[in-house]
C-alpha cells in the first residue's frame, strides 16, 4: 500500500516533530523505570540523548517516506542508527531483552505523544498502525544486528583469551617459556604454533619450555599438536623441553603408543629449567650471608 496523504495533509512524522522533546523525556523516563543496565547508568546520559535523539529523527522520517522505506536496507538512516545503539549495548553488556525495551520504550513515548494531539489534529487508526508497522520492522532489524554484534565480542573476547591462554615467557636470556593451560584444539594449537615461534624468531632462545601441567587431557590429537609445535621449534635452532608429565599422563602416553622418547621430559618445571640452566651452561649459586644487602 502507497501513501495516500494529501499534499495539504501534514504528514505524521511532521507532527510529531514538533513533540521531540516531549517524546525525548518520556522516552528516557520509561527506559530508567526498565531499570538493570539503564538504571545504573551503562550508557552515559549524554551518549544515551545524542543516541535518542538519532534514532528518532530517523524513525519520524521513514515514518513519512513511501512503504518501500518500511523495508530498512542496510544503507537507510534508521537501520544504521538501530546497528550503531545495538552495537553500544552488546559490548558493554546489556542483554538481549534491554536491547528490545529500548525500542519498545520509544514506542511507547511515540504512541503516547500521537495521542495528545487535540480533536481537530487527531491522528486516524492508519496513523498509529503506520507506527506498529514501522516499530516491528524495526524490531526484526535490532535482533539481528544484535546477534551480530555478540557473535562479534565473542569472537573478540575468544581470540584474547587464546592469546592470554597461552603466553610465551622470558625466563632467562635465550630461555623461554610455554605454559599451556586448557583444551588444545586444532584452532589453538595452530595459535600455540604461531606464537611461539614468533617468540622464538624474535628471542633467538637456546632452550624452550613447554609445560603441560595444565592441559586436562593428553591424549593422540593434544600430543600431535604438542610434537608439531616442537618440530617446528627446533628447526629455528632451540632446544625444547616437555615440563608438566605427572604419572598418569606418563601411563595414558604409554597405554596411547605416544612417542616422546626425542623429546626431553621432566616432571616438573622445577626440573625442568635445572635442565635448561645446564644445556645453556649456566647454574644457580646460593647468595651468602650478607650479600642480598650489598
Amino acid at each position: 500500500m502507497n501513501d495516500t496523504t494529501s499534499p495539504d495533509t501534514p504528514k505524521l512524522g511532521a507532527m510529531l516533530q514538533s513533540r521531540v522533546p516531549r517524546i525525548l523525556t518520556d522516552w528516557h523516563h520509561r527506559l530508567l523505570a526498565v531499570g538493570g543496565s539503564y538504571e545504573r547508568g551503562l550508557v552515559p546520559r549524554t551518549e544515551l540523548d545524542a543516541e535518542m535523539r538519532q534514532l528518532l529523527a530517523a524513525l519520524l522520517e521513514a515514518l513519512d517516506q513511501g512503504d518501500d522505506a518500511r523495508e530498512l536496507a542496510a544503507h537507510h538512516p534508521l537501520a544504521q542508527a538501530l546497528r550503531v545503539a545495538v552495537g553500544v549495548r552488546a559490548t558493554r553488556g546489556f542483554t538481549a531483552d534491554e536491547s528490545l525495551r529500548y525500542l519498545q520504550t520509544c514506542k511507547q513515548a511515540l504512541v503516547a505523544a500521537a495521542r495528545e494531539f487535540p480533536a481537530s489534529q487527531s491522528l486516524d487508526a492508519a496513523a498509529f498502525s503506520r507506527i506498529d508497522a514501522l516499530l516491528d520492522r524495526c524490531v526484526g532489524v535490532l535482533v539481528g544486528a544484535f546477534v551480530a554484534a555478540r557473535e562479534d565480542v565473542i569472537r573478540r573476547q575468544s581470540e584474547s583469551l587464546r592469546s592470554a591462554s597461552s603466553p610465551v615467557i622470558t625466563l632467562w636470556d635465550s630461555m623461554l617459556l610455554l605454559p599451556l593451560v586448557g583444551i588444545i584444539d586444532s584452532v589453538r594449537a595452530q595459535h600455540i604454533s604461531e606464537s611461539l615461534l614468533e617468540a622464538i624468531s624474535r628471542s633467538e632462545s637456546e632452550v624452550t619450555l613447554i609445560d603441560v601441567t595444565g592441559v586436562p587431557v593428553m591424549d593422540t590429537s593434544v600430543a600431535r599438536h604438542i610434537l608439531k609445535a616442537v618440530a617446528a621449534a627446533e628447526m629455528l635452532g632451540t632446544r625444547v623441553i616437555l615440563t608438566g608429565i605427572g604419572p598418569s599422563t606418563a601411563q595414558t602416553m604409554v597405554k596411547l603408543g605416544i612417542d616422546m622418547s626425542r623429546v626431553p621430559t621432566r616432571a616438573s618445571l622445577k626440573s625442568g629449567l635445572a635442565l635448561a640452566l645446564t644445556l645453556t651452561r649456566r647454574t644457580i649459586v646460593p647468595i651468602g650471608p650478607g650479600k642480598a644487602e650489598a
